[in-house]
């Protein structure tokens, strides 16, 4: 019964792991190519906004 659990557990974790990143992998490749464009995070931030909303149109 403890290896079921476990079992679970970790198939559940992996599955888990795999949406967040599937779920976060727009964000950073936006991320990292508005920090060639910007200096600072307050920019960063608001060109990553602009290209999510753009790319939503």
């Amino acid at each position: 019964m403890g290896k079921k659990i476990l079992y679970t557990v970790v198939v559940f974790s992996i599955i888990g792991l795999g949406l967040y990143v599937a779920s976060t992998f727009e964000y950073h490749g936006y991320y990292s190519e508005c920090e060639k464009e910007s200096t600072s995070q307050g920019g960063i931030e608001a060109c990553v906004q602009y290209k999510i909303e753009e790319a939503n149109k």
